[in-house]
């Protein structure tokens, strides 16, 4: 998960709701630049401390050796693994598949 831009959207948003309550309650230039430093530090902080908070699940996201040409997710279970392996399994599969298509072309 990409959590670099939580900080700078969580600062400028409340800088945004900031300067407007600011104007809006008619401060003065310096005052309501005075507000604004201090939300964006404090919203800085706030914003960093959400992303590790985010970053702390770590989460996977798929890697190229996981993803196939279509670029469907693919994944290996035990029983793949196995079948790598040995061949044993293989072949009691390809013996039901020929079983049912003799049994198909005598009825």
């Amino acid at each position: 998960m990409n959590t670099n831009k939580i900080p700078a959207l969580v600062m400028l948003l409340a800088g945004s709701v900031a300067v407007i309550v600011t104007y809006i309650n008619h401060y003065s230039l310096e005052d309501m630049l005075a507000v604004l430093i201090l939300t964006l530090i404090v919203f800085l902080i706030i914003g960093v401390v959400i992303k590790m908070i985010f970053d702390s699940f770590h989460i996977e996201e798929p890697d190229e050796d996981r993803v196939d040409d279509e670029g469907e997710v693919v994944e290996k279970t035990e029983l793949s693994e196995e079948n790598e392996g040995g061949e044993e399994e293989g072949n009691a599969d390809s013996g039901a598949v020929d079983n049912t298509t003799e049994e198909q072309g005598e009825a």
